[in-house]
């Protein structure tokens, strides 16, 4: 069998029973060979141009939110195949995205302000997987497909594996040819393959699902939410 399928098979079986928590807490004792920090602590060094509506302040990337504020906080090269770790907070109503192999289109796009805009939106140019707060989505009665973890219109993710709100939350994205693993919290909420998906739940287009490559970053959506310890390790 394919090394990749075994591998996928292997993330299957991990829905079930759970995994070791492969994230940056503290009381946590995870494999970190490989990785390399893709925020210094400091500044938004090597990151889009979003300064006003992110900041780096205590070792933190935050996105203070807003009426009607969107943006797009981009890294400032494409990856292809990867495994991407990152802790992140939330409050309630708490809303962004992880984007991965998002288009230039994306990069350049700078802020999204609402309405269906494939070209610039990481969700249909790529792919986002949700960060959310679970519980807001249930009382607004989401879309399976909206909720944490899922790839946005695509697929939809487990739920139960989040912190209570204001808690840091530990997340692995892991995206290795058509394959997709997230785990949140030492949980796998998500472990699926994108190479047949054509029709998606949403009934929405999304023409760059397949992309190869692209650009990662975090797609705030107008509630403030705190990330910290971003870094990736590639893979062949």
């Amino acid at each position: 069998m394919n090394m990749k399928k075994i591998g996928f098979a292997l993330g299957l079986a991990a829905l079930a029973t759970g995994c070791v928590c492969p994230c940056g807490d503290r009381a946590c004792a995870c494999d970190e060979a490989g990785f390399v920090p893709l925020f210094n602590g400091k500044d938004l060094d090597g990151w889009s141009d979003m300064k006003h509506v992110y900041k780096a302040e205590d070792g933190m990337i935050v996105f203070e939110g807003g009426k009607d504020v969107f943006g797009n906080l981009f890294y400032k090269r494409q990856f292809t195949n990867f495994v991407a770790r990152f802790e992140f907070k939330m409050k309630y109503h708490g809303n962004n995205g992880f984007g991965v192999r998002a288009g230039q289109e994306c990069f350049d796009g700078g802020a999204l302000v609402g309405g269906y805009k494939p070209e610039r939106d990481a969700a249909y140019n790529g792919m986002e997987i949700q960060i959310l707060d679970n519980i807001c989505g249930r009382d607004r009665k989401l879309k399976s497909w909206q909720f944490h973890g899922s790839i946005y219109g695509v697929v939809a993710a487990q739920h139960g594996a989040a912190k209570p709100l204001g808690e840091w939350n530990c997340e692995e994205v892991t995206v290795d040819g058509d394959n997709v693993t997230v785990v949140l919290n030492g949980k796998t909420i998500l472990a699926c393959s994108i190479e047949d998906i054509e029709i998606t739940p949403d009934g929405k287009p999304h023409p760059c699902l397949h992309n190869k490559s692209g650009y990662i970053g975090f797609l705030g959506h107008t509630e403030p939410t705190w990330i910290r310890n971003v870094r990736i390790k590639e893979l062949p």
